[in-house]
């Protein structure tokens, strides 16, 4: 089972940032990731949510016979 809690570090110890649901005395492994800060999430949600110009390709011209058309 695997499950993702979200936690921040007070200079002593891990505490989660929600109530957790694991049995007490639990083993469990811990995976530690330096989480986003806000100024970077805000970068990354404006990049996901901005359209990037490119090509404009039509789905018909991707099909498989399009594109290998000269080769038949």
């Amino acid at each position: 089972m695997s499950i993702v809690i979200r936690a921040h570090f007070d200079g002593r110890v891990i505490v989660p940032d929600e109530p957790v649901d694991l049995p007490v005395n639990q083993p469990i492994e811990l995976e530690v990731r330096q989480g986003r800060s806000a100024e970077r999430e805000a970068a990354w949600q404006r990049l996901l949510s901005s359209r990037i110009e490119g090509l404009n390709i039509s789905e018909e011209s991707l099909e498989r016979e399009n594109l290998y058309e000269d080769r038949l």
